[in-house]
């Protein structure tokens, strides 16, 4: 078998949260004035919170020291107004493989947020989750990538991650790891540095069997 670990990113492949962080970021960021696009958000996921605000900040040529309030205002907000659910077949496709490999979470997300936010023991089928705020580089640098086939003790070649935006890629490549990206976000033309596009993550078996030539 190809793989030994696949590495997941949450939000957008995992969690279905996208439109709710972007209502909260939105939010956030109109208490300084600036209106947030939707797409140049979706291109910036992956970033860990303050990478996010700091980026948008300085794009409107305000001080990046406003971030930490940024941040605050947009996880307060999100934890008070998200209405979490997982994609559909999410919880069939990680029962259906997490004994065939083993599975890491990698998120930009706080810890926080990601365990008020996420039932307990979805979370416990990983046995490696690396949030954003427990790197020092995080996405779109390899640390992340790095550090979870670290902890799984999986050498980085042999872990297939599952993303859905650039940045998130970008990490994954220069981690020197294969990258499935999922249309869930953005359209396949913003995903090309991937080496395999699908449209959901229910293809992603699909997409494990033809690169593995087997059945999972």
């Amino acid at each position: 078998m190809r793989y030994k670990a696949i590495l997941f990113d949450f939000d957008g492949v995992i969690g279905k949260t996208m439109e709710d962080n972007y209502n909260a970021w939105a939010y956030a960021f109109r208490s300084v004035g600036i209106q947030l696009d939707k797409t140049k958000y979706f291109l910036l996921e992956g970033l860990d919170a303050r990478g996010v605000a700091k980026t948008i900040l300085g794009k409107h040529s305000m001080s990046k020291s406003l971030a930490i309030k940024i941040v605050e205002i947009k996880e307060k907000h999100y934890l008070e107004h998200n209405s979490f659910m997982f994609y559909p077949g999410v919880l069939d496709l990680i029962e259906g493989i997490r004994s065939q490999f083993k599975l890491g979470l990698v998120s930009g997300a706080t810890y926080k947020r990601l365990h008020r936010t996420v039932p307990p023991d979805f979370l416990g089928k990983f046995e490696t989750i690396v949030t954003g705020d427990k790197v020092e580089n995080p996405k779109p640098a390899p640390e992340p990538y790095l550090l979870a086939s670290k902890n799984l003790n999986v050498d980085s070649s042999y872990c297939l991650v599952v993303e859905n935006a650039p940045l998130g890629i970008e990490s994954a490549k220069k981690a020197n790891m294969e990258c499935v990206a999922i249309c869930s976000t953005l359209d396949r033309r913003y995903l090309s540095k991937a080496d395999f596009i699908i449209e959901n993550i229910v293809e992603l078996r699909n997409c494990m069997n033809a690169i593995n030539g087997n059945r999972l």
